[in-house]
């Protein structure tokens, strides 16, 4: 039986098109609004952003419109031929015009994850938090990256209210509409936003693993380290697997010392709630996950801190943790990934520590950036002799960022300083750094 011929009549055509053109003025409103959502955030939350973070978020929407519009302009002008024409190229027509949408879509994905993370800015007393936290990453880039003669991205700290670890998307990768991020993009949780932890240079660590391709070269330093010390080349492909977490470890370690370690361990102790135990996230091996186990983690910071400087009150955590999660605790496969580890790490954590890297300029971390920057002994000369308190003024606290957040840490645990002073003068001490000029 032959099947019939659709017969399509004049006034069926031209409610065919009426829907087209319909759907290219619903689209062309959908993309109008797609402004810079800086633009769409309360004034209390824009007023704690700088200009130039600001700048960057236009001009990247600006593109992204721009784009849109052009593909829009093109849609309509197909629209605008003659009816015969029109239909004898309409699934060509139909296709971009479902492809636009869909680049829209994309689009406006980026726009609602900006207009989430910039209106954290206007939380009650986090607008200047933030820019302080600014402040702490950029100084972070500039440290590593000026040196090496690269450009340093603009950064944007965002509030995360669920949650204890901080996180990055970088400014150098793609989005969701295939256009690069316009800023280095970080949350830091909540709970832990003005506590002396590492976790902004950390984070700041992965932009510097990218920009530099410390990333690549570390992953080749781990495993040739590993499989040199005479370990399995199981063993010596997992540290290369982990090698960028492990490499943006090494840049907070620099920077902080052992405050990275007291950092690791508020994030791990605990339960994950899995059937691995009350021990699980301590020793936790998860498959995909470059996160070097949070035990390893711990160790190579306190061996780090022992290479380079010698004592210190590392040693004593480290007691602590031998106490608090005795390896027998780990599931088998984690324990002997640990007792493989254990004997070289010293190796391991010399090689990160002092290789020369073509990514540096054949310059070491050490030579780059010092870890004695953030040693206890730096951080005695702004506090007093038994460490309860700051015996500088605000002036010098401000002058110095990363290492004023490392005698917060020493404070907080050595000093013997409540946790509730700690969190009370950081805020303040935060503030004052988010309202001051740009740290150079």
């Amino acid at each position: 039986m032959s099947a019939r011929l659709q017969v399509v009549r004049p006034n069926d055509k031209a409610n065919a098109l009426l829907l087209l053109r319909n759907s290219v003025n619903s689209l062309t409103i959908s993309v109008n609004n797609l402004v810079n959502p800086v633009s769409r955030i309360s004034e209390d939350a824009r007023k704690h952003l700088a200009f130039d973070q600001q700048v960057a978020l236009e001009n990247s929407f600006s593109l992204r419109t721009v784009n849109l519009k052009r593909k829009l302009a093109q849609l309509r002008t197909e629209l605008a031929q003659p009816v015969d024409q029109i239909f004898a190229n309409l699934h060509r027509i139909r296709f971009e015009l479902e492809r636009l949408r869909n680049e829209y879509l994309k689009s406006e994905m980026v726009y609602g994850f900006y207009l989430d993370l910039l209106h954290t800015r206007g939380v009650m007393g986090m607008g200047k938090i933030l820019r302080g936290y600014d402040k702490l990453a950029l100084h972070t880039l500039r440290l590593f990256l000026l040196p090496l003669g690269h450009d340093i991205p603009r950064v944007v700290v965002y509030l995360e209210q669920i949650g204890d670890g901080a996180a990055i998307l970088r400014a150098d990768i793609a989005l969701w509409d295939r256009m690069r991020n316009p800023c280095a993009v970080i949350k830091i949780p909540q709970n832990s936003i003005c506590t002396p932890r590492s976790s902004i240079f950390h984070e700041a660590g992965h932009q510097i693993g990218s920009i530099t391709g410390l990333n690549h070269e570390g992953a080749q330093l781990l495993y040739n380290t590993v499989k040199g010390a005479g370990a399995s080349s199981e063993l010596a492909e997992y540290w290369r697997f982990c090698a960028t977490e492990i490499v943006a470890d090494q840049i907070a370690t620099q920077l902080t010392n052992w405050i990275g370690a007291l950092t690791l361990f508020n994030i791990y102790s605990g339960s994950s709630g899995s059937s691995l135990g009350t021990a699980a996230r301590m020793f936790a091996t998860i498959p995909f996950d470059k996160h070097l186990m949070g035990y390893l983690r711990i160790r190579c910071n306190i061996m780090s801190c022992r290479l380079v400087l010698g004592k210190g009150p590392w040693d004593q955590l480290e007691k602590a943790i031998e106490i608090l999660y005795p390896v027998h605790l780990a599931p088998d496969n984690s324990r002997r990934v640990i007792m493989e580890s254990l004997p070289i790490l010293p190796n391991i954590c010399r090689a990160l520590s002092a290789t020369r890297m073509r990514c540096f300029g054949g310059r070491t971390f050490e030579q780059l950036c010092p870890m004695r920057w953030g040693s206890l002994n730096s951080t005695k000369k702004l506090l007093n002799s038994d460490l309860s308190n700051f015996s500088v003024g605000m002036k010098q606290l401000l002058k110095n960022p990363i290492l004023t957040l490392v005698a917060f840490g020493a404070v907080s645990t050595v000093g013997r300083k409540s946790l509730y002073w700690v969190t009370d003068e950081m805020s303040k001490w935060l503030t004052m750094l988010g309202e001051g000029e740009n740290v150079r």
